[in-house]
């Protein structure tokens, strides 16, 4: 009866352990949230240039800004986050923009936050700004 039971133990605790280790089942958001790190953008094949945003005259920009006068703005939105979600003001706000030839991003806030990509490329087709803390701030994209 003895040996039963420390086989059936042996057999659930290797398949059981297999799953548990295996990096292929970790999920992609409790990783990102507690490491910093996608999973999903790391195994997409996507080229990270190592652009990051960087704040310049009260402006985020991302990309190639140097000459935003001479630029086409080709998008702009604002955004405004409800005030019953400002209750603790840690709200973080995900931006995904999918424009073909984009060269510049920037995000402009009426409070001090930081801004940083989650993913893609700023001088690219596709991109991913997280923006915190999150109140009213605008984001416009050019080519």
């Amino acid at each position: 009866m003895l040996t039963k039971v420390l086989c059936v133990l042996v057999i659930v605790s290797v398949c059981v352990g297999d799953y548990v280790t295996d990096d292929d089942y970790v999920d992609a958001v409790i990783d990102m949230l507690l490491n910093g790190v996608s999973r999903e953008f790391e195994m997409s094949g996507e080229v990270d240039n190592g652009e990051e945003p960087v704040l310049a005259g009260g402006i985020w920009k991302c990309g190639e800004c140097d000459n935003l006068e001479e630029s086409n703005l080709v998008y702009s939105e604002v955004n405004d986050v409800d005030k019953e979600m400002m209750s603790d003001e840690s709200v973080d706000i995900q931006i995904g923009l999918s424009l073909p030839n984009m060269k510049c991003v920037t995000v402009t806030s009426n409070v001090a936050g930081i801004v940083r990509r989650v993913a893609g490329a700023c001088r690219g087709d596709t991109v991913t700004l997280s923006v915190a803390p999150a109140q009213h701030f605008t984001v416009q994209v050019y080519n």
